[in-house]
C-alpha cells in the first residue's frame, strides 16, 4: 500500500521536476539519510538541483516510507511499479503474497547465517519475504540476502528495503547474463547495545565476490545464468 502522506509530497514536488527525476533524487537522499552521511556524492547532487525547502519535503517522504515498511514491507517497489515504471521492460513485481508463498517452499527450513540470492531482484521483496518466512520461527535472526538487478533505481530501492530491516547482504548493479559489474551495495550490521544498526559500503565495478559466488554456483548446478531460480538457496 502507498501511503497518502508520501503521495501528497510526492506529487508536490513532481509538478516542479517530473515524477522519474524526483522518485531517483528521493533515493539517493533515502540511501544518504541510511548510510548515516556515507553517500554524500549523490546527496550533494540533489542539494544542487532542489531548494531548501524541497530538501525538507525529501525528508519528509523519508519518513513517510519508513513509518510504513514495517513488517518487511515494500512500499518504495509499490511506488514504482505505480508511478514510475508503468510495466516498462516488464517491470512488473512479483505479488508481495505470491513472493512470501514462494518463500516458504523455497526457503521454509532456512536458518540464520544461510544465504539466499535473487538474481532479477526488482526492490527486492522476494529477499524481504524470505527474511520473514526465517522471521516466524526465529524474529531474531538473520540470514544473508543476495540481489542483482540491471536496472540501478532496482538496486537502490533494494539496498533501501534491506538497510531497512537491518538485513546483511550486498545488492550487485550488473547484468546477471553476462556477469559484468558495475557497482555493488553491500549492507553489514554493527552491535551498539542490544540493537544491531545496518551500515552501508558502496563497493565499484568489479569490486565485489558476488560475481564469483554467481559463476561457482552456476558450475556446480551445471545451468546457464539465466537459468536460475528467482529465488536460489544456500547460495
Amino acid at each position: 500500500m502507498i501511503p497518502k502522506d508520501f503521495l501528497t509530497l510526492f506529487d508536490g514536488l513532481s509538478q516542479s521536476h517530473g515524477r522519474v527525476e524526483v522518485f531517483r533524487d528521493f533515493l539517493d537522499v533515502f540511501l544518504y539519510v541510511l548510510s548515516c552521511g556515507y553517500c554524500r556524492e549523490d546527496y550533494t547532487r540533489v542539494c544542487n538541483m532542489y531548494d531548501g525547502q524541497e530538501i525538507r519535503v525529501f525528508m519528509q517522504m523519508v519518513q513517510a516510507v519508513a513509518d510504513h515498511s514495517e513488517g518487511f514491507s515494500d512500499v518504495l517497489g509499490d511506488i514504482f511499479m505505480e508511478y514510475i515504471s508503468h510495466g516498462h521492460n516488464g517491470q512488473f513485481f512479483t505479488p508481495q503474497h505470491v513472493s512470501d508463498l514462494m518463500a516458504e517452499v523455497t526457503c521454509g527450513g532456512i536458518r540464520p547465517g544461510q544465504s539466499v540470492y535473487d538474481p532479477t531482484c526488482g526492490s527486492g521483496r522476494m529477499l524481504l519475504s524470505a527474511v520473514r518466512s526465517l522471521n516466524r520461527t526465529d524474529p531474531n535472526g538473520r540470514i544473508f540476502c543476495y540481489g542483482s538487478d540491471i536496472d540501478l533505481t532496482c538496486v537502490k530501492m533494494t539496498a533501501i528495503n534491506m538497510l531497512m530491516n537491518s538485513i546483511p547482504g550486498e545488492v550487485a548493479w550488473m547484468n546477471t547474463l553476462t556477469m559484468e559489474h558495475w557497482r555493488s551495495y553491500r549492507t553489514g550490521l554493527v552491535r551498539i547495545g542490544n540493537v544491531w544498526l545496518p551500515t552501508l559500503k558502496v563497493l565499484g565495478a568489479g569490486e565485489t565476490d558476488l560475481v564469483g559466488r554467481v559463476k561457482e554456483t552456476v558450475k556446480r548446478s551445471g545451468h546457464t545464468a539465466g537459468a536460475q531460480l528467482q529465488l536460489s538457496f544456500d547460495f
